[in-house]
């Protein structure tokens, strides 16, 4: 049998179809939010650096300073310029204001490192924002910029009053992105918030999955007793919704196929006694048939055909009455070496007229059956083995972690259909010209109703092999037998 491919449980169901979906969307919402506190924070910083170079353009009014060359940092306009962008400074908390030319030198600088004539690098990023200020446009803010001491930085730019023979001066104003701590503080919210509705999300769906597959699982146990032949054991499964209905659905289902099971063996049996009580008088006659007709051999062989039959008719009898009125299995632990042996010693008589030889191998192991059942069901199957079998048949059992594994094999005459094979335990189905077909259907009863499994396949060494996997138990062992 092919083994069943695994498929998603309820709970995975739920992951997937509710706390996946609402994860993917807090995930979007996240960075939407992120994204947007990002770029309004950028944006009200630039305009604050942009109002702060402006504010700080005014305060350069004299032409000349233009006109500063490296080395005259001791000029008056020179201290002047700084002492009044260092006041704009203090009073606004940036990090740095400078005046600059079109050519990107500095003119006067509120870092005590940057000299009169300093190439400010860093602006060439910002040529086409410095274009639109030295062009007489507004105040503008430059993109962001890492700084000497690795931090983020932005700028903002606005053209001084100041000018000499056509000669523009700027003003910028350098701040770190601060806002970029609070926006790690909002990311770590963000991913606090995002983990925490994770694991109630999870949580929430375990409970919901656990409301749902116990009852769940609760029904197909109640479905798989049903399937096993078990109708006795009402189906309880507390609930008032859909799985409710379905648990009411299927009680109402196992008390209709109790009852019809209970009139099927009671027409059975009622059938097999109506037949049992006749076939006894025509099996006495028959008998008395047969001596009087002791002289005539033709006569008499026709008495023997009779009796035949009959012995069929009461085999046929004893297997509905057998199948009918089966008892309820009493499970204790069972020597299947002495089973093993009790049933070639039944069958062997059969097997001799056969020409079969029958074989018992079994190492001692303990299976939990019902005793006479099991053996029943292991007759049945030797039988069975014996009747097809080409001139060897035989028992196996051995242990094998928590279960028995128990093989009756026959050398096959021929191998077994495909199609017979699927068939081959079903009530009433037989390829032989006088079966029941309920030998292999009761058998398979008996071994489900221990817990056990059985199956039939066609060896590669040209057998015929019934598998039956029985639970074992641990305790006593009879000695290996061999017959």
């Amino acid at each position: 049998m092919p083994a069943r491919r695994p498929r998603p449980t309820i709970l995975v169901k739920l992951l997937f179809a509710f706390v996946a979906p609402a994860a993917a969307l807090f995930a979007v919402f996240a960075f939407v939010a992120y994204e947007t506190a990002r770029d309004n924070l950028d944006a009200e910083l630039g305009s604050r650096l942009a109002a702060i170079a402006a504010a700080a353009a005014t305060e350069l009014r004299d032409p000349s300073l233009a006109r500063l060359e490296p080395g005259m940092e001791d000029d008056v306009r020179f201290q002047q310029c700084r002492a009044r962008l260092d006041a704009v400074r203090r009073a606004t908390g940036v990090a740095r204001i400078y005046a600059f030319t079109q050519r990107h030198t500095s003119v006067c600088d509120t870092d005590d490192g940057v000299p009169i004539g300093a190439t400010y690098y860093q602006l060439r990023e910002d040529a086409a924002e410095l274009a639109r200020v030295f062009a007489g446009g507004g105040p503008v803010a430059s993109v962001l910029f890492e700084g000497r001491d690795g931090r983020l930085y932005k700028a903002g730019y606005a053209r001084a009053a100041a000018a000499d023979a056509g000669a523009a001066l700027a003003v910028g104003v350098d701040a770190p992105a601060t806002y970029f701590d609070r926006l790690a503080d909002l990311r770590r919210t963000l991913i606090g918030y995002g983990a925490a509705f994770a694991v109630l999300g999870l949580l929430v769906s375990v409970v919901v999955a656990t409301r749902i597959t116990r009852p769940v699982r609760r029904l197909a146990a109640a479905a798989e007793r049903i399937g096993r032949g078990d109708l006795a054991t009402a189906i309880d499964v507390p609930a008032s919704d859909e799985i409710g209905l379905l648990a009411r659905t299927m009680e109402d289902m196992r008390r209709g196929l109790r009852a019809r099971d209970e009139r099927m063996q009671m027409m059975l049996s009622g059938i097999a006694h109506e037949v049992r009580n006749p076939l006894g008088g025509i099996k006495l006659f028959a008998g008395i048939l047969r001596d009087e007709l002791a002289g005539d051999a033709r006569l008499r062989a026709h008495v023997d055909r009779i009796d035949t039959e009959l012995d069929h008719l009461e085999a046929v009898v004893g297997d509905f009455l057998a199948y009918a009125r089966r008892p309820a299995p009493q499970p204790e632990p069972v020597d299947l070496a002495a089973v093993g042996a009790e049933v070639a010693d039944a069958v062997r008589a059969e097997a001799s007229r056969a020409g079969v030889e029958v074989d018992v191998d079994v190492d001692g192991a303990m299976c939990r059956a019902d005793r006479n059942q099991i053996k029943r069901a292991l007759m049945n199957l030797v039988r069975n083995a014996v009747q097809a079998s080409s001139g060897r048949a035989g028992l196996r059992a051995r242990r094998r972690g928590d279960a028995v594994v128990v093989e009756v094999w026959n050398s096959a005459r021929e191998p077994i259909p495909e199609d017979v094979m699927a068939r081959m335990f079903e009530p009433f189905f037989t390829t032989k010209e006088k079966g029941t077909g309920l030998g292999l259907a009761f058998a398979r009863e008996i071994v489900e109703e221990a817990g056990g499994t059985i199956e039939v396949r066609n060896a590669a060494d040209e057998r015929t092999v019934f598998c039956l996997t029985l639970p074992a138990v641990d305790g006593g062992t009879a000695a290996p037998r061999t017959a």
